[in-house]
């Protein structure tokens, strides 16, 4: 009996140990995402609008499913972080059947033209889903959705352990103030229009999802839009825009100081900021440093919006390109941008997510 006995006992424990690694895995209850095409997972493809990327060669790198609406060739930063909480990749809230589906991961909010202010990205690509609307569809889930699983006291332990990731501010630039379809750049200057997007962003993070139950949240700067292949293509030689940069500096350098002003006016709550802009800049200067190549070139063929053209195949080597099309970084980049995120020292301040989760 005995040798029949031991190996029963090793495989026992053996499942018990692996249960108890898959319960430690996950270091929060969901993460629920928020902001433009930097992490949209699908919820254009359910909105009017000339800005989806769910064709072909959209996807080509994401696992069996292909286009999903993801504007790049496989996972996007908020996919890394997911994988990293030990949680699947939030879904598409507006693709999900919430009467039948039960999910309490998170959601994907995400558009890909969404921006602070409610008009951005609405004037030439249609429907879009804005910061304010997002949120709305967040109230939604905490209102009407959440409450079929947890008890109010529950409710509000889940909400502020889960994490809150929000990329969000680069079309309310693209597609507002440097916009012909629009007047803001003829009534703000560019201090007063960064002041305003700040103000308006703090309203939605401190007036609604804190007031929802968000406590922890990662809020990552507007990238270097001035080094994308699309703004790259006006100035010779192959520079970054320095006026474009000039307004996304501003920007990211009063969001840090927002976002320390917003932790020490409520209680409970901790701010992260995601200091991706350097990283760019570092990506697209010395690509070689992070194991890439081409840093000038998007990978796919691309048309006028700077988006790739349906069907035409990219490039082979997409693991070492920063850029997938004129607009929107690989995956290698977003991963990049995940990792030093989650467990990294310098990039997400004051802590990373790892960190941010034992808080």
């Amino acid at each position: 009996m005995d040798r029949f006995f031991m190996p029963l006992v090793v495989l026992i424990v053996g499942v018990l140990f692996f249960c108890m690694v898959e319960s430690q895995a996950q270091l929060a209850p969901a993460l629920y995402v928020f902001g433009d095409s930097a992490v949209v997972s699908g919820n254009d493809n359910k909105l009017n609008t000339n800005g989806k990327a769910n064709y072909a060669p959209y996807g080509i790198d994401f696992p069996a499913a292909g286009p999903t609406g993801r504007a790049t060739n496989g996972f996007t930063i908020a996919d890394f972080v997911a994988k990293s909480l030990g949680l699947q990749s939030p879904r598409p809230f507006l693709v999900v059947n919430t009467r039948t589906d039960r999910s309490y991961e998170g959601f994907n909010y995400a558009s890909g033209l969404a921006g602070i202010r409610s008009e951005t990205g609405t004037a030439d690509h249609g429907v879009t889903l804005s910061m304010e609307k997002q949120i709305e569809l967040f109230r939604k889930t905490v209102e009407e959705y959440l409450p079929s699983h947890f008890g109010a006291a529950e409710l509000r332990k889940y909400l502020s352990k889960s994490i809150f990731l929000v990329i969000v501010g680069s079309n309310d630039y693209s597609h507002n103030y440097l916009s012909n379809q629009y007047k803001s750049s003829q009534i703000y200057d560019m201090k007063q229009f960064s002041d305003l997007l700040l103000d308006n962003l703090q309203s939605q993070l401190l007036d609604n999802l804190y007031h929802l139950g968000a406590r922890k949240f990662v809020v990552f700067e507007m990238d270097a839009m001035g080094c994308e292949p699309g703004f790259l293509e006006t100035v010779k030689p192959s520079k970054c825009g320095k006026r474009v940069n000039s307004y996304v500096e501003t920007y990211n350098h009063k969001l840090g100081v927002m976002l320390q002003r917003a932790a020490k006016s409520v209680r409970n709550a901790t701010f992260v900021l995601g200091k991706r802009y350097q990283l760019m800049n570092d990506l697209v200067a010395n690509p070689t440093r992070f194991g890439l190549r081409d840093s000038a070139n998007p990978c796919c063929s691309v048309s006028k919006s700077g988006l790739c053209v349906p069907n035409k195949a990219p490039c082979q080597d997409r693991k070492s390109r920063v850029f997938f099309d004129a607009i929107h970084p690989t995956e290698a980049v977003y991963k990049t941008i995940a990792a030093q995120c989650f467990n990294g020292d310098g990039l997400c301040v004051p802590m990373n997510i790892q960190q941010l989760t034992k808080k």
